[in-house]
């Protein structure tokens, strides 16, 4: 990931590549697999690019209920 400095403060920010507004069943997987190992939340939101809110809907199972199941197949391959 590229660092920018902010054109006012001089501050050094990370530059934010993707944007999600909603996520798909395989980046839900993604979460749970990230979690799962034990990435903290707002470090799964940072590198989904998405709002923790998000990211929050997956674990709780109100978005793709079914990708914590699939994650743990996921995982069992490894």
């Amino acid at each position: 990931m590229a660092m920018i400095h902010h054109p006012i403060t001089g501050v050094l920010l990370n530059e934010i590549a993707i944007e999600r507004i909603s996520l798909t069943l395989k980046e839900a997987v993604t979460v749970w697999v990230l979690r799962m190992n034990g990435v903290k939340y707002a470090a799964i939101a940072q590198q989904l690019g998405t709002n923790p809110a998000r990211v929050g809907e997956v674990l709780r199972g109100e978005k793709h209920p079914d990708a914590r199941q699939l994650a743990l197949d996921l995982l069992s391959k490894f």
